[in-house]
């Protein structure tokens, strides 16, 4: 296939059950349909099935801890629970960040929120904004703590639909015909339950279920009982598929979309610029280059990194 057209990407019928790890990388788990998406992304699944990936012992709390502790050493100074909300810029360069009616002044601004954010509401930016229009999949997700041990059940495990074309109709809806986009009443399910001591007591299991979902911009997914609902059906869609856990799920937590998984759908190849507008004002982030998912976060941050400079 040519890297540009799109590339399917489906499952038999008889796949229905277990493939580990599939769609992990597939175009939907990057937030585009796939069956729009450029077939240039389907390297990504053969590379992760080809020569698997790295999993950190204690979850990824254990890499943020690890970054928190090297900028600590590093002098740098993190504050939590201060929301910006606003950049200053003028002659061509930023200034600056507002923190409400707080203003701290940089030379250097590097922004890791969804690029149609910031340059929606902290630097507007029309003619950028104009080409972020077009939105990724969001994410619904549950954190479950299962009772007893599940046989059988690998680190990744994907429970296709028998119609995956079905939840993606559902998920993108269709704007043209005034289609609203849904949650899928019959979605692909991933499971993921690392056998790790770290990460549950002797005897349980932790598990995160991750379902394409619509963003919130398309469902209101605090509409009262609306996510609560879907978590129950997500489990029931798995026990239809052979894996009942309701009877032994002792912890669960939902956390429905709050935003496009990725930012801008990659039904494109180019993602937005790690230079900003203006001078001094960089991105990182998966929703800009060179795209999302934690390897491609780290090389914008390497490449933001690069194009900085060493610190004076």
């Amino acid at each position: 296939m040519a890297a540009g057209r799109p590339g399917r990407h489906r499952a038999r019928p008889d796949a229905a059950r277990h493939r580990s790890g599939a769609p992990a990388g597939s175009p939907a788990a990057h937030g585009a349909d796939p069956r729009r998406a450029p077939a240039a992304l389907l390297a990504i699944p053969y590379a992760e099935l080809a020569f698997g990936g790295w999993y950190l012992r204690g979850g990824l709390a254990t890499l943020a801890g690890a970054l928190l502790e090297r900028c600590v050493e590093a002098g740098v100074a993190v504050h939590t629970g201060a929301p910006v909300t606003g950049i200053d810029a003028a002659g061509g360069r930023v200034h600056g960040v507002r923190l409400g009616r707080i203003r701290r002044p940089a030379d250097v601004v590097v922004s890791d929120v969804d690029a149609q954010v910031l340059y929606r509401d902290l630097l507007p930016a029309p003619r950028r904004l104009a080409g972020l229009t077009d939105r990724s999949l969001g994410g619904f997700v549950m954190l479950l703590g299962v009772r007893g041990r599940t046989p059988g059940l690998a680190h990744h495990t994907v429970y296709f639909p028998r119609d995956y074309d079905a939840e993606f109709d559902a998920v993108f809806g269709d704007p043209g015909r005034g289609v609203p986009a849904r949650p899928a009443p019959d979605p692909a399910v991933f499971v993921t339950a690392p056998d790790d001591p770290a990460m549950r007591p002797e005897g349980y299991e932790s598990w995160t279920i991750l379902v394409n979902a619509p963003p919130p911009a398309e469902v209101d997914w605090d509409r009262p009982g609306l996510a609560d609902a879907y978590g129950e059906r997500i489990l029931a869609v798995l026990a239809d598929r052979g894996l009942d856990v309701r009877d032994r799920v002792v912890f669960r937590q939902i956390r429905p979309p709050r935003e496009a998984i990725y930012g801008t759908a990659r039904h494109a190849l180019l993602r937005p610029a790690n230079r900003g507008p203006v001078r001094g004002l960089f991105l990182v982030g998966g929703s800009t280059h060179p795209g999302g998912g934690l390897p491609m976060v780290a090389l914008s941050a390497q490449i933001v990194a690069g194009q900085v400079g060493a610190a004076g």
